[in-house]
């Protein structure tokens, strides 16, 4: 029974430590694609100055806050309130969306996470969202998560080495 609950806390912690990195991967690439596509440049260029995001894996579980100075997305380390505030209700939900198994807006139809924060705003977010994910994961994956495949501006690699590389 012990070995049961031993897998378990190590399939939890396993599963935040995923869905950190890649919420640190989906911020430094949609700061690189900012730059690199016109298309999440339009979307980030739409965004007013100092709008706050909260991505929270759940109440107690990894979490990226992001605030937009100028031309700029930054990353801190906590928001005490947020203009737009997507919380999964489960690390397993969160887990689901950020490792490209389910996408955004199924999450959101099957009642997933709570938004808290203006809707217009928010799709702005998940367009900018979808057309990273297009980027960062392999078409097969995106295909079945998004509803329409976007044109890339540049290629994956190219992306992946500028997010990894900071190049």
């Amino acid at each position: 029974m012990s070995n049961i609950r031993l897998s378990k806390k190590l399939l939890i912690k396993l599963k935040s430590i995923i869905s950190n990195i890649v919420l640190v991967f989906l911020y430094r690439a949609i700061k690189v694609l900012a730059k690199e596509d016109s298309n999440i440049r339009k979307e980030f260029e739409s965004w007013e100055n100092g709008l706050s995001v909260a991505l929270k894996c759940s109440i107690h579980g990894p979490s990226l806050y992001l605030i937009k100075n100028g031309n700029k997305l930054s990353k801190v380390n906590k928001l005490e309130s947020a203009d737009i505030i997507i919380t999964f209700k489960s690390l397993d939900a969160a887990f689901l969306v950020l490792t490209g198994q389910i996408g955004i807006s199924r999450a959101y139809s099957e009642h997933r996470f709570m938004l808290t924060g203006d809707i217009s705003k928010t799709m702005s977010l998940v367009r900018a969202i979808d057309i990273t994910e297009a980027y960062l994961f392999p078409s097969i994956m995106s295909k079945r998560i998004l509803k329409a495949l976007p044109e890339k501006k540049r290629s994956s690699l190219t992306i992946y080495r500028k997010v990894i590389f900071g190049v």
